[in-house]
C-alpha cells in the first residue's frame, strides 16, 4: 500500500469529519446546485431537513431576500466572476432571526473546467462560522461602556453643580429639587438607552419574567412586610428609651406617597436597570454580581450627598439590599415596590 493511498479517506469518513465540525460546510456544484451541507450549516440557517435543500439551486434558496445585500452580493460576485473572495463577515436575515456569519469561500477546481472555460463557475465549498454570540457580546459591552460614560458625566456635573450652589453661592435648595435633578438624569439615560443602544426592555429589567412572576410577587410582599415591621418597631424602641429623632411619631401625606412612587420607579431604573446592569457587564471578575451591587450602591448613595450624611447611609443600605433582590428576581418591579414601601415609611419615621 502506497503512502498516498493511506492518506485517502472514504466517503463515510469524510462525512463523519464534516458532521462533527462546529462550523457549517456547504458545497455547490458548477450549475449552482447545492450538493451537500452538514448539520452545523443546517442549524445556522434553521433548516430542519437537509434532504429538502440538497438538489436545489443555491441562488433560489439563499439569495432571494433583498435585505441581505452584503450576503447576496458576496455570492453573486463569486458565482458570476468565478473569483475567490476574501473571508467576510456578513449579516443574514431569515424569517425568524438575524445571524452574523463569518464566511470563507473556496472555488472547486477541476480538470474539465480548466480545459473548457477558465471563466466558468467551477463550483464552491463554503465554510460558515456563526459569530452571532460574539457580535452580541461585543455590542453589549460597547453599549454598557457608552451608557456608563454618560452616567459618569451626568453624576460629575450633578455633584459639581451641587458643590457650586451649596458652598460657593451659599444657596440652599429643597431636597425635592435635587430629586428632580436625579429624575432628569434618569430620563436622559433612558432616552440614550432606547435610541442609541441595542438594549432590550428585558436587558434593563423593565420586562418581568413570566415564569417567576408569582414567586417574585409573594417574595416582595413578605420582604416589604418584614422591613416595615422592623422600621416601625425600631421607632417605638427609640421613643421608649427617650431618643426622639422627630417631634412627632410619623409624617408624610397621600401626595408624598404617590410622588415617591414615581421617584422609586425612576431611581430603581437608574440604579438597577442602568448602573448595576452596566457595571456587572463591564466587570469580568470572579465575584461579578457582588462587585456590581457594591459599586452601584456606592454610586447611588453618592448622588444623595445633598440630602445629608444619614440619608446617604440609608440610601446605601437600601441599595445594597435592592441590588441583591434585583439579581435574584431579574427585573426592577419588586425593587420598585420595596423602595417605595420601605423608603417612604423610613422617611416618614426618621427624616
Amino acid at each position: 500500500m502506497t503512502y498516498e493511498s493511506q492518506l485517502m479517506l472514504t466517503p463515510d469518513q469524510k462525512n463523519m469529519i464534516f458532521e462533527n465540525m462546529s462550523d457549517g460546510i456547504m458545497t455547490v456544484d458548477s450549475s449552482g446546485i447545492i450538493t451537500y451541507l452538514n448539520s452545523a450549516c443546517a442549524d445556522i440557517f434553521g433548516i430542519d431537513n437537509t434532504n429538502k435543500v440538497v438538489g436545489q439551486l443555491f441562488a433560489s434558496y439563499f439569495l432571494t431576500n433583498k435585505k441581505n445585500r452584503a450576503f447576496n452580493k458576496l455570492f453573486e460576485d463569486c458565482m458570476k466572476k468565478s473569483e475567490r473572495p476574501e473571508k467576510t463577515n456578513v449579516r443574514y436575515r431569515s424569517d425568524t432571526s438575524m445571524k452574523h456569519l463569518n464566511i470563507a469561500i473556496s472555488l472547486i477546481q477541476s480538470d474539465e473546467t480548466n480545459q473548457t472555460d477558465k471563466k466558468a463557475f467551477p463550483g464552491m465549498m463554503i465554510l460558515i462560522e456563526d459569530t452571532t454570540d460574539k457580535f452580541t457580546l461585543r455590542q453589549h459591552e460597547h453599549d454598557c461602556a457608552y451608557i456608563f460614560a454618560g452616567l459618569i458625566i451626568c453624576t460629575s456635573l450633578f455633584l459639581l453643580a451641587w458643590s457650586l450652589i451649596r458652598f460657593t453661592l451659599h444657596i440652599y435648595l429643597k431636597s425635592s429639587t435635587y430629586t428632580f435633578i436625579i429624575e432628569c438624569i434618569t430620563f436622559a439615560l433612558f432616552l440614550e438607552i432606547v435610541f442609541m443602544t441595542s438594549f432590550s426592555m428585558r436587558d434593563i429589567g423593565l420586562a418581568p419574567k413570566i415564569s417567576r412572576l408569582k414567586k417574585n410577587f409573594i417574595e416582595t410582599i413578605v420582604l416589604a412586610a418584614i422591613v416595615c415591621f422592623i422600621l416601625i418597631l425600631s421607632k417605638v424602641v427609640l421613643n421608649l428609651i427617650g431618643i426622639r429623632i422627630k417631634t412627632y411619631f410619623i409624617g408624610g401625606s397621600i401626595h408624598g406617597a404617590y410622588v415617591y412612587a414615581y421617584t422609586s420607579l425612576i431611581q430603581e431604573f437608574l440604579a438597577r436597570g442602568v448602573i448595576q446592569t452596566c457595571v456587572k457587564s463591564l466587570m469580568r471578575v470572579k465575584y461579578q454580581k457582588t462587585f456590581g451591587i457594591i459599586l452601584t450602591s456606592l454610586m447611588f448613595s453618592t448622588m444623595h450627598i445633598p440630602l445629608g450624611f444619614y440619608f446617604m447611609v440609608g440610601a446605601l443600605a437600601l441599595s445594597l439590599a435592592l441590588g441583591y433582590i434585583y439579581e435574584r428576581q431579574g427585573d426592577i418591579w419588586g425593587c420598585v415596590f420595596l423602595h417605595w414601601c420601605c423608603g417612604y415609611i423610613g422617611m416618614c419615621l426618621y427624616f
